[in-house]
Parts: C-alpha cells; structure tokens; sequence
C-alpha cells in the first residue's frame, strides 16, 4: 500500500456466480494454502472467493500468492492493530415486503459471507493478537437482535473466538436513538445517550458543502426526527458530525458496502455507507423542508393536500410518543390517500418525500462532507489537518453479488449483478460500480461533485485516470458504457429518467 488512498486510481472488479452460501458460519468452497481453519464448504461459496481474488487483483502480497505464508492484509494491518469493519446493516427485514412482496434480504444488507472473508483475512494479518470491531448505526426501527441472525453473526462468532482465539472480535450497535414503529412509521423515540462521552463532534465550520444552502429562512432537516439537533449542529459558521470514537481512532477502516440504488441519493456504495457512523441521525441534514416552490428540496411540488399532509407530518415528527402524534400520523394519511385518488399519483408516492427525488441538492453535500470529515481529522491533535496521509489507512470491499434497485435502501429488489470490487479510494469505487450499475456517474451528485477543487478532497486525479483492473470488465469507465458491459440497476420512483446511463449523454 504505498499509493496514498487520495491518489490511488486502482479499482478491482471480479465477477462470479450471482448467489450467497446460506450457512453460518461460511467457510469457503476450496482449500486455499494460507487458511488456518481446514472446515469446507459442501455448497459453493462465491462470496469468499470473490475476496480472496479482489486482494490478488490488487497485488496485495503478491509474491507469497497460493502459498501458505500469503497475507495480503498484511500490507495495511500491523500486527496488534484495533480494526473496524461499516458493512451496511441498515434494516433486519426488507421494508417492500408489504407494498411489493419482497422478503429478499440478500439484496439488503452486506451478506454474513462476504463478512466472514474479510474477516478472516483481517485476523491472519493481525498475527494473533489485536482488536476488531464490526459496527453500524441502522435506522431507528430496526431490531439489533434480529439483524444479528440475519447476518448469522452467533455462528460466525463461534467459530471466529476457536480459530482466532487471541483475536477480540465485537459487533456494535452504534446508534443513540431507536424507535418503536408501527406500520412503517415512527410512533415512539428512545434516546439513550448514557455513552455519549464516546462520540466525536466532526466539525467541517465554513467549508461544509452545505454553507450554500444556508439562504434566507432555510431548514434542514431528516424524515421523522425532530429539528433541534440539527438547527444546533449545522449553521453558517459549525457543521457538525457525531461519530463514535472506534470510527476515528481504529488504526484501519474495512468499509463493506452493499451495491444498491438509493431513493435520496441516487446510488448507496462506499461513499453513503459513511452514513451509518453517526450517532445520531438529525445531525445529518437530508433535505431542505418544504418543495422548489417555497425554496425547499424535501419533494416535489403538488396539490394542497400533497403539501398539508406533509406539514401534518412535520408536526408528528416533533413529537417523541403519545395520542396527539398518533393522531397526527392518522391525518397525514388521510390526505395523503385523498391526495393520491384526485390526482392520481402513483401507490407509494410519499416515498417522494424526505427528499426521495432527484431534486434533492441537500444530501449529497452531507454524504462528502462525512467522508471528507472522516478522512481528514486526526484524533491525535482533534481537529482537521489538510494533509491526511499520515493517519488513514482504508479499504472498500463492495458487495454487489446480488445488489439492490428501485425503491432501495430499505426496500430493494434484488439484482444478480455477481459483481464485487474493491478499493482504497471511495469515490473511484464508486464511479466504477456507477457505470457498472448502468448508472451516469455524472449525474450522480455526491459522485461528480467529489471531483470539483474543494478543501479536504477526496480524489487527486480525474474519473479517466481510474484503472480498472481484473480482467472481468474492460479498463476504463469509458469503455464500460461503450461495450454495455453492466447491468442494469433500474433507479428508485424519485431518480427514473435522472441517472440513468444513455449512449447519447456519453462525449467518448
């Protein structure tokens, strides 16, 4: 790893067979000379493959390849190291199972499998000794204990704690906030700050993407949360995160993101994943309240029903519990049903809300200013530093064997693309897979923008410099769109028409 993760245009794609192992604890399919665990898999595991041949790809370790001294983490994780590994873990049930009938979860969340490759791999580079954690912040509904068997975490434990026994292995629920939810909708918040005093407050000030917004009577603000957190985190002088000290302070970062579309920000890979490290999800603005028409980008403009069910829920989502949120949820339906038979929008058309559109200006500047806060704060002097290389030491592993689209992140359909890639630059993986989802990573904001001059970059090269490398898919994002070598992830309601890739909208 001699390439600074800000300069490294290296991305490596691998393609296999488009489906998961289903039994925990996933022990690869083939004997591999380096493995300390000799337990095979009677079913194919493409999953561990596709690890194992990402880290060949990129060279890591190249010159022990196949032999039983190979360990290709070894080239970013020293022996004793504190390791932190974000999958996504953002819901424990597939949230289109009751307005479209999908129970798929393999398309939801960073599969157990590719988890326990990467563990493994992980562990044989701390040389027997270190820490590693797997954590994430899911949305406030979601049931920690059930997301743990989805993952087949109790398995993957178990087996871990025999084979690597001086290895300390942990999975952390890192969210200060949780909710009871009925029918899809928040009916009581629970706030538990007693650990408070772990997390870090980020602090980007004046060079916060979002300052350009700050116009004349604008308001942040995040579906279903109340204001208050985020009117003090974010203002024209402080633009505050709240990340858990583990994030900043682990000597290396695995980022495990799902390849998926994303309904408010276009797609979800290595970038949006960084999400899911804030404590708390109102200190991440989403949107700008209201529509265009009243200088808002939280949905479209529409019919006076349209706009008053979503004041009704505004409101509601200033409340904690009791009767009268209730009672406010119960109005904001019904106008949003009357809404629907007058005008005819289409069934699931509130998910054009909380800024579920392509209209959305506000949370692509979120999703880089988290990266770009990540990347360039040092825990050793607590604050940001302009250069970061010193202090970072970063991988993406994408999962993308079974991907999600449409009304994703909480509510995909799955997509059996077999791709899985990986990086040590979050926007070159991300550029990549665009193309690769059929996606113009031009017109994806938080993805074109991260190659604008800015303090705190993210990139120092261009999206023609990135090297794709493999062999499974041609060499440049050009020729990619050029071969229709991808597969097709069609956009949520909200981005239909907005991203897509078309032959015509390509210069090469």
């Amino acid at each position: 790893m001699n390439t600074c993760w800000l300069e490294d245009t290296n991305v490596a794609v691998t393609k296999d067979r488009p489906v998961y192992l289903q039994l925990a604890p996933y022990h690869p399919s083939e004997a591999y000379p380096e493995l300390p665990c000799r337990e095979l898999s009677l079913t194919d595991n493409p999953a561990y493959r596709s690890v194992r041949r990402l880290f060949k790809i990129l060279g890591y370790d190249a010159k022990r390849y196949n032999t039983p001294d190979w360990n290709p983490l070894s080239v970013i994780i020293k022996p004793g190291s504190h390791v932190i590994l974000k999958p996504n873990l953002v819901a424990d049930y597939n949230h289109g199972r009751w307005a479209y009938g999908i129970e798929d979860t393999d398309c939801l969340v960073t599969h157990g499998s590719v988890i326990r490759a990467v563990l493994d791999y992980v562990a044989m580079a701390l040389a027997g000794h270190g820490r590693i954690t797997i954590g994430d912040c899911p949305i406030q509904g979601t049931d920690w204990n059930r997301l743990l068997a989805l993952i087949g975490f109790e398995e993957i434990g178990r087996y871990f704690q025999r084979t690597f026994p001086g290895v300390v292995l942990s999975i952390r629920d890192y969210r200060l906030g949780r909710a009871k939810v009925q029918a899809g909708l928040v009916v009581e918040r629970i706030v538990n700050e007693e650990n408070r005093d772990e997390y870090l407050e980020l602090d980007l000030g004046k060079e916060s993407l979002l300052v350009p917004l700050m116009t004349e009577g604008y308001a942040f603000g995040v579906s279903q949360y109340p204001r208050y957190r985020m009117v003090a985190a974010h203002t024209p002088v402080t633009n505050k995160y709240l990340v858990h000290r583990d994030f900043i302070e682990a000597d290396v970062m695995v980022n495990l993101p799902k390849m998926k579309s994303h309904m408010k920000a276009g797609v979800t890979c290595a970038l949006k994943n960084f999400v899911g490290i804030n404590g708390h999800k109102d200190y991440l603005p989403h949107f700008r309240f209201g529509s265009p028409r009243s200088n808002g980008d939280e949905y479209p403009d529409g019919s006076l029903l349209w706009h008053l069910m979503w004041w009704l829920y505004h409101l509601d989502w200033e409340l904690e519990r009791g009767f009268r949120k209730r009672m406010l949820i119960y109005a904001a339906r019904v106008c949003g049903a009357l809404d629907q038979w007058l005008t005819g929008r289409p069934k699931g058309g509130t998910m054009l809300g909380g800024g579920g559109w392509h209209g959305n200006d506000t949370l692509w500047r979120t999703i880089l200013d988290i990266n770009r806060a990540y990347f360039y704060y040092n825990h050793q002097c607590g604050m940001l530093v302009d250069d970061p290389r010193p202090s970072k030491r970063y991988l993406a592993i994408l999962d993308g064997l079974i991907g999600g689209d449409k009304e994703s992140p909480l509510a995909p359909s799955p997509v059996a693309s077999g791709f899985m890639l990986a990086a040590q630059n979050p926007v070159a993986l991300d550029t990549v897979a665009a193309a690769l989802m059929g996606l113009d990573y031009r017109r994806i904001r938080q993805i074109a923008s991260a190659y604008l001059p800015m303090r705190y970059p993210l990139v120092a090269f261009k999206p023609e410099d990135i090297q794709i490398l493999g062999g499974d898919v041609p060499e440049t994002i050009a020729s990619i769109y050029d071969q229709n070598v991808f597969c097709r992830f069609e956009p949520s309601m909200g981005y239909k028409g907005a991203i897509e890739y078309v032959a015509e909208g390509l210069d090469a």
